[in-house]
């Protein structure tokens, strides 16, 4: 996952460098902090004082909690550009696949739930990841289903936004699968589920 970027007020405006290394523990300090006392009890205190910064060197690179921990969870993403095979499927599976083994961790498990929540009782954090991250994901895999329109692999009239759900909603949902239930490795399931989304969406194309 990679890191959330920050808005800067004036760009092109150059400073110091950031240092990685302090990017990285602030980041992980966060997470460790974020499975152990959860969302309403982790501060920008504890995660300075883990991270060996100062609150400062947090604040001036999130200026919220809110944005310290999206920003935490977006970095298990692997920063890969989006995928283009030259197929729909092909570039869909590119995408997934790869993300398949991180669904099923417990962190992203409970950031995951944390999100449902806070909709109704935070919505200000559910709106600073989605802004902040989610958003800027679903531009991007936007490309791939206008490039299957340009091959003609899907209707030019489809709805992408939509489309995107549809994809991304399936995959999600295997997650309120308890373990116990599951007769195959996760990776395994989304990889089916991916041969069905495909099979699904070629068909709308032949229709």
């Amino acid at each position: 996952m990679g890191e959330v970027r920050q808005r800067t007020g004036s760009q092109g405006r150059r400073g110091r460098p950031r240092d990685r290394q302090a990017d990285d523990a602030i980041l992980t300090a966060t997470r460790e902090l974020l499975a152990e006392v959860g969302f309403e009890r982790l501060t920008v205190t504890e995660v300075a004082a883990r991270a060996g910064v100062g609150r400062p060197t947090v604040y001036r690179r999130y200026p919220t909690k809110e944005a310290l921990i999206a920003a935490s969870v977006e970095a298990l993403r692997s920063d890969e550009p989006t995928p283009d095979t030259g197929s729909l499927c092909g570039d869909i599976r590119a995408e997934l696949l790869p993300r398949a083994p991180a669904l099923g961790q417990p962190l992203v498990l409970q950031f995951l739930a944390m999100l449902l929540v806070s909709n109704a009782d935070r919505s200000e954090f559910a709106e600073t990841y989605w802004r902040e991250a989610v958003a800027q994901r679903r531009d991007a895999f936007s490309e791939v289903f206008e490039r299957a329109k340009l091959r003609s692999e899907l209707p030019s009239q489809l709805d992408v936004d939509l489309a995107i759900d549809v994809v991304a909603g399936a995959v999600l949902y295997q997650l309120l699968r308890p373990a116990s239930l599951l007769d195959e490795p996760l990776e395994q399931r989304v990889e089916r589920l991916i041969e069905v989304l495909c099979s699904m969406l070629e068909g709308i194309a032949e229709g």
